[in-house]
């Protein structure tokens, strides 16, 4: 039976699209792997933990845009998906979990692995299914939507029996994949055609856009004509004719600009100025996104929309009237804090962004990094793209992620800080399973959480209570390079990010604090 059902599995697994399969193995999920293994058609990665497994799948499914699934046994080792369930939630993406259960008979008795799996994800599932005997009485999806799906399955004992598998790659031209479907709802293009025609107090906020979904959209923003604040993720820079409308500058920028009327697309900006507008400044919000979140608490004056809905518009968009901009103020101000300050913390996104080579995949980590980089990367080398986890913002299973996103790559870089490395310290292990590359992790160490230094309502706490909320700490990052066999280099000045070893490399990036404070003085003035 447990064949029967392992089988009836894979079979939808294979029809919803996914061909990349992420195992955490145990003893309850045998008949699941042994399936698997006599299958084709699909990759199979192998990892001890459920979290790292989870997070990798991730990152596959951002870099190339289709279906991953995970594999667990029973208990506990399913809850240890919630955080990239969280995530894939609030990114839209379909992540399907697959995970192994004692036989329903066994629920609330508090069996041995025997917790309720059934539901175990809340909201952040857009379905569970709960599969038992052959699987055929299950009412099995058609296709998959831009949430996680659960899938749960009951397995009996013996748990080792006849492992029958399938052939993946029979769906490969039937398969549906999560895209944006156009739509056609002339009310919403109206209201859309009507926001952005009066351009006068219109700025476009960008990030979290596939380097796919940038291109869809680009030829319209080109036609738009209005500035445009964006963070790297939108990869908006991988069209040269945005390049006069990409303002530099973030919050500064988006404060001189004064807009009234803002069209958000992708992903939740990180700019504080965006949460500033909870509290209203007049300011009209479309928000064009495969998300269908807003990002703010209040709806009024906010309108959610699909993506693809600008691309549609593209023709009306060139048919209005050309504009003229006026230069972005702040290049000099910007360019002048950091020559005064060159081993300050935001000093090293430039330089690390002045190496990155043509075609490498960026990711950033979740904390100063990813504004840091945003106000002083320099203009990214050609074919550059980047990724971050911006749905839930959390830090764990960032090293997993970007690993997920660096397969097929040739080059990749990974920066974060401390305590989000510290986070995902078993994130290498999937290393031996990769194909060689050039996989840079960049840990910009500067011994805690800095980024609450920034919170401008943390600043007045005392020094015990402000120590304490940062995780201060005096690690460094070498054993876990010795751990993991990787090489390792300690970089406190620029030149030490020269003439990198092939392959993976930890790269431990100290800033100079006192530069660091100095350069946010003369920023913020």
């Amino acid at each position: 039976m447990n064949s029967r059902l392992a089988q009836t599995t894979l079979l939808h697994l294979a029809q919803l699209g996914v061909r990349e399969v992420c195992i955490a193995a145990g003893a309850r999920n045998t008949p699941l792997i042994t399936a698997l293994l006599a299958s084709s058609g699909l990759k199979l990665w192998n990892f001890f933990e459920e979290r790292s497994a989870g997070f990798f799948a991730l990152g596959r499914m951002m870099a190339d845009r289709r279906p991953v699934a995970v594999v667990t046994t029973s208990g506990t080792a399913a809850a240890e998906l919630l955080p990239a369930v969280i995530e894939a939630y609030y990114q839209a993406l379909p992540l399907v979990l697959v995970t192994a259960d004692r036989p329903s008979r066994f629920r609330g008795s508090g069996a041995p692995q025997a917790i309720e799996q059934v539901g175990l994800f809340g909201i952040y599932a857009e379905r569970t299914l709960d599969a038992e005997g052959n699987g055929l009485d299950v009412t099995w999806p058609k296709s998959l939507g831009r949430k996680p799906l659960h899938i749960n399955v009951c397995l009996e004992e013996p748990l080792v029996s006849e492992a029958n598998g399938i052939d993946f790659a029979v769906w490969d031209d039937l398969a549906p994949h999560a895209k944006p479907h156009p739509s056609h709802d002339e009310v919403m293009l109206d209201m859309l055609r009507t926001f952005v025609e009066h351009r006068e107090d219109l700025v476009v906020l960008a990030g979290g856009l596939h380097p796919l979904e940038a291109a869809m959209i680009a030829p319209a923003l080109r036609h738009l004509a209005v500035p445009i604040v964006a963070e790297a993720t939108a990869n908006l820079h991988l069209h040269p004719a945005l390049h006069p409308l990409l303002f530099a500058g973030g919050e500064k920028a988006l404060k001189t600009l004064k807009a009234k009327r803002v069209l958000r697309l992708g992903s939740v900006p990180s700019w504080r100025w965006w949460r500033d507008l909870e509290e209203g400044n007049g300011a009209h919000i479309i928000h064009l996104s495969n998300a269908s979140f807003p990002g703010l608490s209040r709806w009024g004056g906010v309108a959610v929309q699909p993506l693809s809905l600008l691309a549609q518009i593209e023709k009306h968009l060139a048919a209005l009237p050309p504009v003229t901009l006026a230069d972005a103020p702040l290049h000099l101000t910007l360019e002048n804090a950091l020559a005064a300050h060159p081993l300050s913390e935001t000093a090293w996104m430039r330089h690390l962004s002045q190496v990155i080579p043509d075609g490498s995949r960026v990711f950033l980590g979740n904390s100063l990094p990813v504004r840091e980089w945003n106000l002083a990367a320099a203009t990214a080398a050609e074919g550059v793209s980047f990724f971050a986890n911006r749905g839930a913002n959390g830090i764990d299973g960032l090293v997993s992620t970007f690993l997920g996103i660096s397969s097929g790559a040739e080059e990749s870089w990974m920066i974060v800080g401390d305590l989000s490395a510290l986070y995902d310290l078993s994130g290498p292990w999937i290393l031996s399973q990769l194909a060689q590359a050039g996989r840079r992790i960049v840990i910009i160490n500067n011994g805690g959480g800095k980024i609450f230094s920034r919170v401008a309502s943390l600043r007045t706490l005392d020094e015990p209570a402000r120590s304490l909320i940062e995780n201060r700490h005096a690690l460094d990052f070498e054993p876990w390079a010795k751990l993991w066999s990787l090489p390792y280099r300690r970089a406190e000045k620029p030149e030490d990010l020269a003439a990198l070893p092939p392959g993976p490399v930890i790269i431990e990036v100290r800033p100079d604090a006192a530069q660091t404070e100095a350069f946010w003085s003369a920023w913020q003035g």
